[in-house]
């Protein structure tokens, strides 16, 4: 009887250990596994998937415009009044993404042109808002043309503001939502390049404007990235915009150079602990993102990236950012939570902030009334699955605002105390993985990682339990043999040596 048990406790101990080192090798093997399949899979190729889904991404895209009325702008001109504000939107409009002129290189990259294209959606907008919807905003073409002269002679401000007068434009401008956006004809700017050659003024700006002028049907540029056939390290990173491996617009290296990629698509198997970085052409720079936790959408398990604070914070408190203070010189740094913009937007007086504002600093917020700033509204935020890097939710927020301040001899703003950063409008621009995508990507990648994952630790569980079991009956066993031998050992008597009479 103790023999068969003393075998059959061996046969299932060996079982059990087998059983976990399987489990424990497993772990190995499937991570090898799955690594070889994402590294097969992930690059860009010629008819594959994540080709195919990058060429013309299948989640639907939203473009959607809230725009600032000045309700006062009769006292800001005539008195230098604060700014009343009246937010109005959501402006939605469905948004098309398709990559084109593609080439493939010799040395893992790949250059593309996107093109975008935009529709409005009255369904989707608020229930006043339509494209022919007026409203009052800053007159950007002609503050442009003011701030092009304000270190000139006096006699040219004089000429133009004479100029200005005669056209009877001034520094508010009712326009529809559609002309701002798309542009409009402006006779202002005809008569200021005409004007502006007499003194070899440069004027950058077509007879026609609008914030995303010509951005309907065209695209941002000529991109080549990484596309992770070699190497996964470096997957879908930004090499060059343009032909250049970094930017003109900025006056330090740091703030020139060209970081990360567009926002869609990461390297595999994300560390929460670095910062990754996104570039967007749309404020002419590369921007950080860091993670702040997890994030579940449609089942799948999404690690959340935001662009901190300290990416728009003034340079005495982030000194990588002096870079961004134009000219170069401290003095010329402004207030945490706004970025000029004029460099790369033709010399236009346009910054850059996030939404209302948000971390911006108080003395800006406080210079206009109707800001409320809040973080789950106005913050920009990607969701990447880990594994993949896959961009599975992504809400881009952007402020865009006019510097708006005196000038001297230039009449309409002569009331303006200081400078006002002033709304035009704010955007977010976003996409979610549709359902099809998401239970595709649970079918390929999750299911049969769950199965594996399943496995792995089964044996694992099993063997291990196995091995406890058989131990704790082997000791257990031990100990009644050894009570039984206790009980059966024979008793002997001893006699006394001495005995009593």
């Amino acid at each position: 009887m103790g023999r068969k048990f003393t075998v059959c406790a061996a046969v299932w101990l060996v079982i059990g250990i087998v059983f976990l080192c399987t489990g424990c090798v497993l772990i190995y093997v499937f991570a090898k596994l799955i690594r070889n399949k994402i590294d097969s899979s992930l690059p860009l190729k010629t008819g594959s998937d994540s080709y195919n889904d990058w060429v013309s991404p299948p989640a639907p895209i939203f473009f959607q415009i809230w725009v600032f009325d000045v309700t006062n702008h009769d006292e800001v001109l005539k008195l230098g009044a604060k700014p009343n504000l009246n937010q109005i939107g959501p402006f939605t409009y469905r948004e098309t993404r398709r990559k084109g002129n593609i080439t493939f290189t010799d040395h893992d990259t790949v250059l593309y042109r996107e093109k975008q294209w935009f529709v409005f959606d009255r369904s989707l907008s608020c229930s006043k808002c339509d494209e022919t919807r007026n409203f009052t905003t800053v007159n950007l073409p002609m503050l442009t043309i003011a701030n092009l002269v304000q270190y000139e002679y006096n006699v040219v401000k004089d000429i133009v503001d004479f100029m200005l007068r005669l056209s009877k434009e001034h520094l508010f401008i009712n326009l529809t939502v559609a002309d701002l956006l798309w542009g409009y004809e402006d006779s202002l700017l005809k008569d200021a390049k005409t004007v502006f050659g007499l003194f070899n003024i440069s004027l950058k700006m077509d007879d026609k404007f609008g914030l995303f002028y010509q951005k309907n049907g065209s695209d941002t540029g000529l991109y080549e990235i990484y596309t992770g056939t070699d190497s996964l390290d470096h997957f879908a990173e930004i090499l060059r915009w343009n032909g250049n491996e970094t930017l003109d617009f900025w006056t330090t290296p740091i703030a020139n150079m060209i970081n990360g990629s567009d926002g869609t698509m990461y390297p595999p198997f994300i560390d929460t602990s670095r910062a990754y970085y996104l570039f967007s052409s749309d404020v002419c720079r590369s921007l950080e993102i860091r993670y702040v936790n997890g994030y579940e959408l449609k089942d799948i398990d999404l690690d959340r990236f935001v662009v901190p604070s300290m990416v728009f914070a003034n340079a005495s408190v982030n000194p990588d950012n002096l870079g961004y203070c134009t000219p170069h010189a401290p003095e010329n740094c402004l207030p945490s939570g706004i970025l000029n913009g004029s460099n790369c937007q033709n010399g236009a007086p346009v910054i850059f902030s996030l939404p209302h504002f948000l971390y911006g600093d108080e003395t800006i917020q406080n210079r206009v009334d109707g800001m409320h700033p809040n973080q789950e509204e106005h913050q920009s935020v990607i969701d990447i699955e880990p594994m993949t890097g896959v961009v599975m939710n992504v809400a881009k927020r952007l402020q865009i605002n006019a510097y708006v301040h005196n000038i001297s001899n230039i009449i309409d703003v002569q009331n303006i105390h200081d400078y006002i950063v002033l709304p035009i409008l704010w955007l977010n621009e976003s996409a979610e993985i549709d359902d099809k995508s998401a239970s595709d990507f649970k079918s390929k990648v999750l299911n049969p990682l769950k199965i594996t994952e399943g496995v792995k630790y089964s044996l694992i569980a099993v063997g291990g339990l196995i091995v406890v079991v058989c131990l704790i009956c082997v000791i257990i066993k031990c100990m009644f043999y050894k009570k039984r031998e206790t009980e059966l050992m024979p008793v002997t008597e001893t006699t006394p040596i001495l005995q009593g009479s």
